[in-house]
Formats: structure tokens, C-alpha cells, sequence
């Protein structure tokens, strides 16, 4: 954030402008730049990439822990600095060094938007090259020759890909396959939940990080409320049962947050209250998903996600019902029975549950209805915002 920023943030506090000021700053799908409480794994990290500041290779890295403990916060946010430092440099002279040392280039990915090899090596080139990358109308095959060239011509490369070995992103072992296939001078670090040993692949190094111990997420949670709401609009009382529920999870602390202030706001109230708190809590489910993977679906998922979170609950009585009105919807240009294969279908991806309703007193098996397995309250506001913005 920059000074212009920060001034910006504290006239919106002085002059109350209202309970929610900023969405990204509380939204579990947005990072700040300089992270809270992880100062251990940063440095684990850094002693990982030392021998990049000596000129050498550095290993290959796989980084792994549970949902919401900070792994893409400090893992995006170190790549984004050690970017800035990996243009070469103008060599100093003296009688004990004859030059400095290039850094490599660093680069982080979201396997979620670069779930294929053409996605991949895509976001790898636009980032190590000033030369427009085409979006289509090319062969992967293509892009891994130009992505090989700018590689040799250029100083190494070190790859963080976020997101591994989720049910629509690719093993670590993959995009491993996939890096080293385009170029010799890359280097892995792969980003996922799952222990070492359970995955496709045996890095130089493992950095784990665990989830955030109570104290930590409260201080979390407090920077991040101080730039995102209004003053004195939560009190630390409320985030402390915010940490408590949350048990360690930071995505799901800042959707509870985020959306008990988007309720506050939508009530006209000027604090969150008790029962705008206990809604934010409910509308994050647990054990949940990541809203990161629902907003790396197409579009026409995104979409159909949306409609059937802002049905009544009448119109999710069932999977019927639910499919039928959603496919009424004029936003909606699918037929019922295609609806109803993709609701099938992310279901299938853990992105919603199938949860028997009330038994009737007819024969046959129950009817069951949908249940959303992410934030709801946080999804629906930055879909509409993103719509208006569109």
C-alpha cells in the first residue's frame, strides 16, 4: 500500500464512511503485501533460495500445509520482491569481487488459472519476457520453444506454482514434467496441502507450515480489519470469536469477517453486530473450500454458482427445484438438464454437497438439495462487484 493509500484509508476512517471501506482488504482471496506472523517460514524459504544470491541454482522447493495458513499470502508475496531484484546488474568492481551476482527470475503462478501446459507456460513467459504472449492461436508446443529460448538467453528461472493436486489443478509431479520439459534452467516450487510423501514427486526441499496459532490469526485479523472496515467497527472481543471458531484458518476467519461486515453494511447499520457476526460465521462452511477455487472456474460455472446461491430456500428445496430455477433465470442461456449435469458435476469437485432433504412419505429415495461448500456472503458481493466493474 502507498502513502496516497494510506492517507485515502484514514479520511474514509475519519469521515465514517461506512462499516465495509475496502472488500480486499478482509477478502480471503486477496493478499496483503507484507504478511503477518510468518517470519519462521520466510526465513525457511529464503535459506531455501540462498545459493540464487550467490549465483548458483537454488533446489526445488515443495511448500505444503492446510487451508488458510498463509501459504500463497507469504509465498506470492516473497516472489513479488525477489522479482524486483532479479534484473541483472551493473558490475562493481573491486580488488576482492569483479562482479555482483544475477538473481534469477522469479515467478509465481496460480494453477488454478494455468491448469494446462499451454496455461502454464503461458503465465511463465509473460512473465520473464517484455514480448506480447499470444492467448490462443498457437501451439503448446510453440510456447514451450519460446519460453526454452527466453530461458537460454536469459538469467534462470524459478517457478512457484500455487495450488497443486487439487481436484482441477495439476500434481506437483506434473507441472514438474511440464517445466522441465520446456526448459533445463527452470526450477520448481510447488505449492499444495498434501504431506511430501503423499505426492507425485521427491523436491530438494520441503518448507511445511501449520495452521496459525490463535494469537498470530488475532493479529491477522486485526491488521487486516484496520484497513478494511471502518473504525471501531469490530471489537477485538468479536475477533477473538471469529479466531476461536475460525481454529487456526485465516481464509475462513476473513470470510466470516468479510461477510458479517457485508451484512452490517447491506442493514445500514455503522458497526457489525452480534447477529450480523453470528450470519458471517454461518455462511462460511466447515469443513469448506477455498473461494480461491471457485473463482478459478469458467465464467458460465461462476455464473451458475451465483444463481443457485442467491435462490430462496424454497427454490433449493431439491435438486429439482433448484435446477429449474436456475435455468429460468434470464442470465442463465442452458437448458435445465445441462444445468443439472454441471451442479452434478461440481458436486462431483467437492464444491457442493448433496445433502438428503426431509424424508417424504412416499416411495422411493429422498430428494436432496444443494449445499454450497464455500463462503457464500464473500462470493456473492465480489461476484456482483465484478459484474458491475464488467
Amino acid at each position: 500500500m502507498n502513502i496516497d493509500e494510506r492517507i485515502e484509508r484514514r479520511l474514509d476512517h475519519e469521515s465514517g464512511t461506512g462499516v465495509l471501506l475496502d472488500l480486499d482488504a478482509v477478502s480471503p482471496v486477496s493478499h496483503p503485501e507484507s504478511p503477518v506472523g510468518r517470519g519462521a517460514a520466510i526465513e525457511r524459504l529464503l535459506d531455501a533460495f540462498a545459493p540464487a544470491f550467490s549465483g548458483s541454482l537454488p533446489p526445488s522447493v515443495y511448500v505444503h500445509g492446510p487451508k488458510g495458513s498463509g501459504k500463497s499470502a507469504v509465498v506470492s508475496a516473497l516472489f513479488d520482491r525477489l522479482a524486483t531484484r532479479s534484473a541483472p546488474r551493473r558490475a562493481i568492481l573491486t580488488s576482492t569481487r569483479a562482479a555482483e551476482p544475477t538473481l534469477p527470475e522469479f515467478v509465481y503462478v496460480d494453477a488454478r488459472r494455468a491448469a494446462t501446459r499451454f496455461r502454464l507456460y503461458r503465465a511463465v513467459l509473460a512473465a520473464v519476457t517484455n514480448e506480447p504472449v499470444p492467448d490462443h492461436g498457437v501451439e503448446t508446443d510453440e510456447l514451450a520453444a519460446s519460453l526454452r529460448d527466453a530461458v537460454d538467453t536469459g538469467p534462470d528461472v524459478v517457478v512457484a506454482v500455487d495450488h497443486t493436486n487439487e481436484p482441477e489443478t495439476p500434481s506437483p509431479g506434473t507441472v514438474v514434467d511440464w517445466l522441465t520439459d520446456a526448459a533445463g534452467r527452470v526450477v520448481p516450487a510447488c505449492l499444495g496441502r498434501d504431506p511430501v510423501e503423499t505426492v507425485d514427486w521427491n523436491p530438494d526441499v520441503t518448507v511445511e507450515f501449520s495452521a496459525y496459532r490463535r494469537h498470530v490469526l488475532v493479529e491477522v485479523l486485526t491488521g487486516r480489519c484496520s484497513t478494511g472496515l471502518g473504525r471501531d467497527v469490530l471489537t477485538h472481543d468479536q475477533i477473538r470469536e471469529v479466531v476461536e471458531w475460525a481454529d487456526g484458518d485465516a481464509h475462513d476467519g476473513l470470510a466470516a469477517v468479510a461477510g458479517a461486515a457485508i451484512v452490517a453494511e447491506r442493514a445500514g447499520a455503522s458497526t457489525v453486530r452480534p447477529r450480523d457476526l453470528d450470519a458471517g460465521i454461518e455462511a462460511v462452511p466447515q469443513p469448506g473450500v477455498a473461494l480461491g477455487r471457485v473463482l478459478g472456474l469458467s465464467e458460465s460455472r461462476r455464473r451458475l454458482l451465483y444463481e443457485l446461491v442467491t435462490l430462496s430456500a424454497a427454490e433449493r428445496s431439491s435438486v429439482s427445484v433448484a435446477t429449474e430455477a436456475v435455468a429460468a433465470r434470464e442470465t442463465v442461456d442452458l437448458s435445465a438438464s445441462t444445468v443439472r449435469r454441471v451442479l452434478y458435476e461440481l458436486a462431483d469437485a467437492g464444491l457442493i454437497d448433496r445433502v438428503t432433504a426431509s424424508r417424504s412419505e412416499g416411495k422411493g429415495r429422498p430428494p436432496s438439495r444443494l449445499v454450497p461448500r464455500f463462503p457464500i456472503l464473500v462470493y456473492r458481493e465480489l461476484f456482483d462487484r465484478l459484474s458491475w466493474s464488467n
